[in-house]
């Protein structure tokens, strides 16, 4: 876990964590990134409209286009030649990090605005119809309430098992 600078600001890198929600921030964890695929999730997809959508500083803006493709979130491809223009695609990885942003969107409405009175909504191409995400169990389909999970290690984490049975002592007492 190393330092790095994004727009000065110092901040832990996490490639090397043992922790999936972890790895998953140094990627959608900064100010802007998270916007950025929120725009083009919504098909928001040239440089100057989510500048313009965002408010954001040019130079700020390129640096994290830059690394959102390098690191596979999005796709450039040209849509102009001279002068040579760029907009921004969502890969499959960007799709599944859209999932993050619109499992907050409950959240938001719920805590951030008045009950009917959210200001974005979210509706299927296929259907027209309005949906409302939810995380979900992939098993059984059902929404997830965080009050009733526990952790325990999987098959990367470190093999210390003094490191495991403190860091995920509930397991381990349900274990035995």
């Amino acid at each position: 876990m190393q330092p790095t600078s994004l727009d000065g600001v110092e901040r832990k890198r996490f490639e090397g964590a043992p922790c999936p929600i972890a790895r998953s921030v140094d990627i959608v964890g900064d100010w802007w990134t998270p916007l950025i695929i929120r725009e083009c999730l919504y098909g928001v997809n040239r440089f100057d409209d989510l500048q313009r959508w965002l408010g954001i500083g040019r130079n700020i803006l390129t640096r994290r286009l830059e690394q959102l493709v390098e690191q596979g979130v999005l796709e450039r491809r040209a849509y102009q030649e001279r002068p040579q223009r760029y907009e921004y695609q969502l890969t499959d990885k960007g799709y599944d990090a859209a999932r993050i942003l619109l499992a907050m969107m409950p959240f938001g409405d719920k805590w951030q605005f008045e009950r009917g009175r959210e200001p974005i909504r979210v509706f299927d191409r296929r259907t027209g119809k309005r949906v409302r995400p939810v995380v979900v169990d992939a098993e059984t389909g059902e929404p997830i309430d965080p009050r009733n999970l526990y952790a325990g290690p999987g098959p990367a984490f470190p093999a210390d098992r003094g490191v495991r049975r403190e860091r995920f002592s509930e397991y381990y007492q349900r274990k035995t």
